[in-house]
Formats: C-alpha cells, sequence, structure tokens
C-alpha cells in the first residue's frame, strides 16, 4: 500500500511541475539549497532583458558551480545583452565544451566571435553548428553565408545545396543558392 501511495504521489507530482522541472529539481537541487533563490533571481533578471543586474548573480553562481553548463549559457546571454562580444563568446566555448546540448549555442557562438573579427573560428564554429544537426536548413544557411563572407563560395554553393535538399521551397534557401552561383 505504501509502495502504491509513493507511486501515485510520484506521478501527481510529475503532472503538477512537468517533467523537466521534477527531474531538474530532484536531480540538481533541493529545496534546501541556499542557492536555488538566486538562480531563480538570474534567471528572473535576464528574462526582464536586466542584463546587468543579471550578471553578479550569474559570475557568483560560476565560482560555485564552475562545471554547470546552464550557467554558462545564460553567462552567454547576458554578455550578448550587455554588448560584450569577446566575452560572450568566451562563455558560449564554455557551454559548448560542457554542455550535453551544445546546440542550444548556436547561432550565438558563431555569430560573437565572427563580431570580434574571429573570422576563421567563427566559420568553424558555424560548421560545428550544422554538425550538430546536419538536418537542420537553418544551420546550413548560417553555415553557408559564413563560406560566402569568407570568399568560399565552391563551398557555400555545396552548402545550399544541401539545405536545398532538406528544404526546397524556402525562397531563403533558393535566393542563397542563386546568390551563391553568381560568386564565382
Amino acid at each position: 500500500m505504501k509502495r502504491t501511495l509513493l507511486l501515485l504521489a510520484l506521478l501527481l507530482a510529475y503532472a503538477w511541475t512537468g517533467l523537466q522541472g521534477f527531474v531538474l529539481g530532484a536531480l540538481h537541487r533541493n529545496r534546501f539549497d541556499p542557492l536555488l533563490p538566486l538562480a531563480r533571481r538570474l534567471e528572473q533578471r535576464v528574462e526582464e532583458r536586466r542584463f546587468a543586474d543579471a550578471l553578479p548573480i550569474a559570475l557568483e553562481l560560476e565560482k560555485t558551480y564552475p562545471e554547470e553548463p546552464l550557467i554558462a549559457y545564460w553567462i552567454g546571454r547576458i554578455r550578448n545583452g550587455l554588448g560584450d562580444r569577446a566575452a560572450e563568446a568566451a562563455a558560449w566555448e564554455r557551454y559548448v565544451a560542457m554542455s550535453p546540448t551544445p546546440e542550444e549555442a548556436c547561432p550565438a557562438w558563431p555569430e560573437a566571435l565572427a563580431a570580434i573579427g574571429r573570422q576563421d573560428a567563427a566559420l568553424e564554429a558555424f560548421a560545428r553548428c550544422a554538425a550538430f544537426d546536419p538536418t537542420d536548413a537553418d544551420r546550413l544557411v548560417d553555415l553557408g553565408d559564413a563560406q560566402l563572407r569568407a570568399g568560399r563560395a565552391d563551398d557555400a554553393r555545396a552548402t545550399f545545396r544541401k539545405a536545398s535538399v532538406i528544404d526546397p521551397d524556402d525562397p531563403l534557401i533558393v535566393n542563397r543558392l542563386q546568390a551563391a552561383g553568381a560568386a564565382r
């Protein structure tokens, strides 16, 4: 009977909080964690676009949890909001290195690299982003655009062709393919 009640309680908890909140809450923190209110405040500040207020919170959390990818993610978003593209690129690189879902850094990561003049690194990052999910036509378009900016029209045409196979009716892809053809 106790086992049945426990199972019922767990199912109700799952239904009430949702799988993600329930699992993350159980695995990563408990309700007595003194940093939990700080994490909630960080998320709230970022969602409110109060980046200057969010940064000290994020940096404090990063000191305690240096290997937590979600904190690197938040720092990337915060640095982007503050216009600090070099620090943003560094945060995204940390996120990609430690996250089980590095594709969440795309396209912000390579765009930050491009914004600080690291074109070769940006091109490589766009290629990695496209490799995370080769069936994502948007990532292929991002890569093709970066290849065009780097003067690699042949590579861009090949990339845009791959994207057009995935989404043949997308006018943006058709336009990019035509532009890459004209860049011979």
